[in-house]
């Protein structure tokens, strides 16, 4: 499966991830059809933005309940690094990011990979 881009990327909700609670397990990188999960250096969970088109299996495996629609996690979560990007975004794409920040209230940028 192909991960979305262009306008595409206007239609989706995504996930947040709270690192800080993450066991590094590996049930969500395992679920997501879309390769849109991965674990970082430190073994934790972390989105990959523009690859996510709003599954949400990952959120019904974690056995420590550390992922949330984004819409639906808590302000904390919104403010912390959790996720990156797998490509350098066009300026459409770009303003789309920006958008969806905006509509979420996600206050973190992107981990710099």
């Amino acid at each position: 499966m192909s991960a979305p881009t262009g306008q595409d990327l206007a239609k989706y909700e995504r996930i947040v991830i709270d690192m800080d609670i993450c066991i590094g397990c590996g049930a969500c990188v395992s679920v997501c059809p879309y390769n849109a999960l991965e674990l970082d250096e430190n073994g934790k969970a972390r989105l990959i933005w523009e690859a996510c088109p709003d599954s949400f299996e990952c959120i019904k495996v974690c056995p420590v309940n550390c992922m949330w629609k984004t819409s639906e996690a808590p302000e904390e979560a919104k403010s912390k690094q959790w996720y990156r990007f797998n490509r350098e975004l066009t300026p459409e794409e770009k303003q789309i990011f920006e958008q969806w920040k905006a509509k979420y209230g996600v206050k973190s940028d992107p981990i710099k990979a």
